[in-house]
C-alpha cells in the first residue's frame, strides 16, 4: 500500500533528529543540506526494498567511510535504521527536495518516485 502522507512531510519527520542538530539559527542552505542527506540514506534503503538486494545501503556506507570531513558513521547508521524500523513500509523514493522561503517561513518541497512493478495490483499480488 502506498502511503497517502505527503513525501515532504514524511521527509521532515524522518529527518526530524538530524534537523534537532542544526543551530537554533539555521539557514535555509543547513536545511537543504540535512534533507539532502536525509534524502540520500532514504533513497538507498528504498532502492535496496525495490531490487532485494542490500547493495545500495552498502554502497553509501562504504562512500561515507571514505569521505573526508564527513557524517559520522554513527549518524548513517542510525538513519537506515530508522528508515527500516519507522518508515519501513514506505515504498516511494524522493526526488528534487528542496527548501523555498515564503512569507518569511522554510517551505520543504519534494516528489516522490514509486517502482510500479512493485506495486501489488488491485486484489492481487506485485509481479
Amino acid at each position: 500500500m502506498i502511503p497517502t502522507k505527503k513525501i515532504s512531510l514524511t521527509l521532515l519527520e524522518y529527518a526530524d533528529p538530524l534537523i534537532n542538530e542544526l543551530e537554533a539559527d539555521y539557514t535555509q542552505s543547513d536545511l537543504e543540506g540535512v534533507l539532502q542527506l536525509a534524502t540520500c540514506i532514504w533513497n538507498a534503503c528504498v532502492l535496496d526494498q525495490w531490487h532485494n538486494t542490500t547493495e545500495n545501503v552498502e554502497l553509501l556506507r562504504g562512500q561515507v567511510s571514505i569521505a573526508e570531513n564527513s557524517i559520522p558513521t554513527v549518524v548513517v547508521e542510525a538513519m537506515i535504521q530508522r528508515k527500516k524500523q519507522d518508515f519501513g513500509g514506505d515504498p516511494r523514493a524522493i526526488t528534487n527536495e528542496c527548501v523555498v522561503v515564503k512569507n518569511g517561513e522554510y517551505v520543504v518541497r519534494a516528489e516522490a518516485r514509486i517502482d510500479l512493478q512493485n506495486i501489488p495490483a488491485k486484489g492481487g499480488r506485485a509481479n
